[in-house]
Formats: structure tokens, sequence, C-alpha cells
């Protein structure tokens, strides 16, 4: 079962933080450089590159993973191999392109 308080608490560490944000930028980068990419990905590639997207908020999507959220409730340390995996095959970085449409936080 999920731990709501620590994954809160995990959401508000500088350090996670940082780490899916890096891995965020990655990702970022790779839609910048596709002839196609997808509308919403790349409204969040242009929003997280002008500094409009929350560290705490990519926090929380990357935690949506299955491994991620489940180490993260037995207080074991993600590696950054799980973070990468969740931002860029799990397409985390899709789901909070949408969540942040539908907020209105992103659009034309």
């Amino acid at each position: 079962m999920a731990n709501s308080l620590k994954r809160i608490e995990k959401s508000r560490d500088k350090q996670f933080q940082d780490r899916c944000l890096y891995y965020m930028y990655e990702q970022a980068d790779i839609i910048f450089e596709q002839t196609a990419p997808d509308a919403d990905d790349l409204l969040l590639a242009k929003a997280l590159w002008a500094g409009q997207v929350k560290s705490e908020d990519m926090a929380r999507i990357v935690m949506t993973n299955t491994t991620v959220g489940g180490k993260i409730d037995t207080d074991t340390d993600v590696p950054d191999s799980d973070i990468e995996y969740t931002v860029k095959t799990d397409n985390k970085f899709h789901d909070l392109a949408l969540a942040y449409k539908s907020a209105g936080l992103i659009g034309v």
C-alpha cells in the first residue's frame, strides 16, 4: 500500500527533485530534436525550459511509477536508472504534460 506521508516528504526533497528534473530536461532535449514531436510533450518541454514547471510536480509524477513509489514506501534508495526509466520509457513526461494541459498550466 502506498505510504502517502513518505511520498509527500520525498516530493519535497530537493535532491530527489533535482534528480527528477535532470531526466525531465533530458527528455525535453529529445523532444526538441524530434521532427514531429507530440504537441503536449512539446508544450511541456517549452514550459520546463522556461522555468514554469514545479520541481515538486515532477517528483510527484515520477513517484506514480510502481517501482519508484514502492521503493519510497519502503525507504529504499531509488537509483537514477529507475527515475530515467520512469520519465522516458514509462512516459511520465507525457503524463505530466497532459496533467499540466488539463489544469490550464500549459497551452497555446
